[in-house]
């Protein structure tokens, strides 16, 4: 692996991740404006790892603590440029984001993937993230799944992890 950077978002980052997110197929598109609140307004939860030399992006996550309850977490998006999936750029961004959450207290992370997305499924597997199962949890592909999670037949796998 190159030499890389983990750092905090800034406000200025936010095209480049808004670019970024074009490039991972895997995530739902959003609208550029999300990018830009989460530099501007969850910058401290979330992170970006550039390439030192290069300084390209490899990789975002955006996620922030709940004012509802701060013991929870949300991970937003989690995107890896293509071609860097193998070099523990997640592991390091999901290592910055922990930290930070540890340290205010907070111990309980949740995310959503879609069921088809079986890289990711395998992936928060791996990391010891589980599924989360209410009411409205139905079997796909043997994953729980909640029903219509976000809005008619956009079924979600909602994953959690203790930290």
């Amino acid at each position: 692996m190159k030499d890389i950077t983990v750092r905090n978002v800034r406000g200025d980052d936010f095209l480049k991740i808004a670019e970024l997110a074009e490039k991972c197929n895997s995530i739902t598109r959003e609208k550029n404006s999300i990018y830009h609140m989460f530099t501007k307004f969850f910058r401290n939860t979330s992170f970006l790892v550039k390439d030192s030399a290069e300084k390209s992006v490899l990789g975002f996550l955006l996620g922030f603590i709940s004012p509802v309850d701060p013991n929870n977490a949300y991970i937003h998006i989690l995107c890896v440029k293509p071609g860097f999936g193998k070099e523990s750029i997640a592991a390091y961004l999901l290592q910055s984001f922990f930290e930070v959450l540890r340290d205010k207290g907070c111990r309980k992370v949740y995310l959503l993937t879609k069921p088809r997305n079986k890289v990711a499924v395998s992936f928060y597997k791996t990391l010891g993230f589980k599924e989360y199962e209410n009411d409205k949890t139905i079997d796909i592909d043997g994953l729980n799944v909640i029903r219509n999670y976000n809005g008619p037949g956009e079924h979600r796998v909602v994953f959690f992890k203790i930290i």
